[in-house]
């Protein structure tokens, strides 16, 4: 059985590494990673931080396990309870998992990692650049906070700090550090992901490692800090590199490269605005159109290079359509499981994808789009893409991939049968998704996020 090594980072762009053709920002670690692997063109993710990470861990669309938009920092729930996850899977052939980075599927007790199938957690429950809800998570031994605060300031469980000062820090169940330097955060996770394969070596196990970078506020340690030609951006992305070379570096010292999958990708494409503290550069999705948030190719479509060496071929590139809902079956295949879940699975296994057999082609006849709300704006097939939100619209990826024409009156099947599968996966997904948590937390956070934007615009015309 292979051990599994599945790395993502946060809002980065589909085109900000050297092997999707940065001209700028160096990547060397990422761009071997691909050398030695299959780069994939056409995978996919979802809108934002939280969908992606729950249709990766749960194998299904994001709304059937009660995610829709991002968990919120005064959400007191998240993913469903019951949602049976990859670690789960996994633990049933024996293997270890541990979750090194950022979670953003729920930060209140009853829903953190070690709640949904891993054996131990190390990283930002939440978002590193939240208020300091902690919605009271217990402490660690000794725990004292920092910054001037107090633990009254703790249990008050409000913001006493500035976006970015006031994250929490988790290992297992328990705060460990608040405020968290959040510039250390990325070598934090690199050294504590070297040390689970060192103590992990002799035994399967599942690394699942979530950088919080390069997503807001832009953030690096000072040893990257003027290091890229793309500003701090690029500073961000090339500690990341370096990351992944000290996890590649493990795998060979400890002689697990050969019994080793490793994966890299993103949750989201990389966001439209740049930094709030003044730094210009920010992330590219070209030649894909559109952002972070949005339904467009480069709010969804993200890079995915993955590395087996001896057992999957160097230097390949599939165009064959493929998802983060397709990890946990993938996974759950390569150590002989069947996973039963109360979720309806919609990914597929695509190690023959991976391994690009002549004749494997994408399990998927359809991807589906969607915003934060469970319904379905949006398909493609292999080669055309309809959006169905306001005047529909198709688009020919193969020989357009910027969606800039639309194409529909000249291919009126095409649309129709776009239009059907929307409307049966939309049936589908009515009928078969778990109850989501009632989330007064969210509700209450949204109304209050409402009054601020109205008080602005109030501000604004006077």
């Amino acid at each position: 059985m292979p051990n599994f090594v599945f790395i993502m980072t946060d809002d980065q762009g589909y085109g900000d590494l050297g092997c999707y053709g940065h001209p700028t920002i160096k990547t060397p670690n990422i761009d071997a990673l691909a050398a030695r692997g299959v780069r994939f063109t056409d995978f996919y993710a979802r809108q934002k931080c939280s969908p992606a990470r729950a249709s990766l861990m749960s194998g299904a669309y994001n709304f059937r396990v009660g995610i829709g938009s991002i968990v919120y920092p005064h959400s007191s729930v998240g993913m469903c309870k019951e949602t049976v996850t990859i670690p789960e899977v996994l633990k049933e052939k024996g293997y270890t998992s541990a979750l090194i980075g950022k979670w953003h599927l729920g930060h209140a007790l009853g829903y953190l990692p070690t709640d949904q199938g891993f054996d131990s957690y190390f990283g930002v429950p939440g978002t590193n650049h939240g208020d300091a809800m902690n919605h009271g998570l217990p402490v660690a031994d000794g725990f004292k906070p920092g910054g001037g605060l107090t633990m009254e300031d703790y249990q008050a469980d409000a913001d006493k700090g500035t976006h970015g000062r006031s994250t929490v820090l988790m290992r297992d169940a328990r705060v460990i550090e608040w405020p968290t330097d959040i510039t250390q955060l990325t070598k934090r996770y690199t050294l504590e992901s070297v040390e689970f394969i060192k103590e992990n070596k002799g035994k399967p196990f599942f690394l699942y490692i979530a950088h919080n970078t390069p997503h807001h506020p832009f953030t690096v340690d000072a040893s990257f800090r003027g290091r890229s030609a793309h500003g701090l951006y690029g500073d961000m992305i090339e500690e990341i590199d370096w990351s992944v070379g000290e996890v590649l570096q493990a795998l060979k010292e400890n002689g697990l490269e050969k019994k080793t999958i490793v994966a890299f990708t993103s949750d989201n494409g990389a966001d439209s605005k740049p930094d709030r503290n003044g730094n210009v550069e920010k992330g590219s999705n070209l030649p894909l159109k559109g952002w972070k948030g949005s339904s467009e190719e480069g709010g969804v479509r993200v890079p995915f290079v993955v590395s087996w060496p001896g057992t999957l071929p160097e230097g390949n590139e599939t165009g064959e359509m493929a998802s983060l809902m397709d990890i946990l079956p993938t996974f759950a295949a390569l150590a002989g499981n069947e996973p039963k879940t109360p979720q309806k699975i919609d990914g597929k296994n695509i190690f023959p994808i991976m391994q690009c057999l002549h004749e494997a082609k994408s399990p998927h006849p359809y991807i589906y789009y969607a915003g934060n709300l469970p319904k379905i704006t949006g398909a493609r097939n292999s080669r055309f893409k309809l959006t169905s939100r306001g005047n529909p619209a198709l688009y020919d990826l193969q020989s357009e991939i910027g969606e800039t024409k639309d194409v529909a009156a000249e291919h009126p099947e095409v649309v129709q049968e776009l239009e059907a599968a929307i409307e049966a996966f939309q049936k589908d997904l009515d009928q078969h998704s778990l109850e989501a948590p009632f989330d007064a937390g969210q509700a209450a956070y949204l109304k209050t996020r409402e009054k601020e934007s109205s008080k602005k615009n109030r501000e604004k015309k006077r």
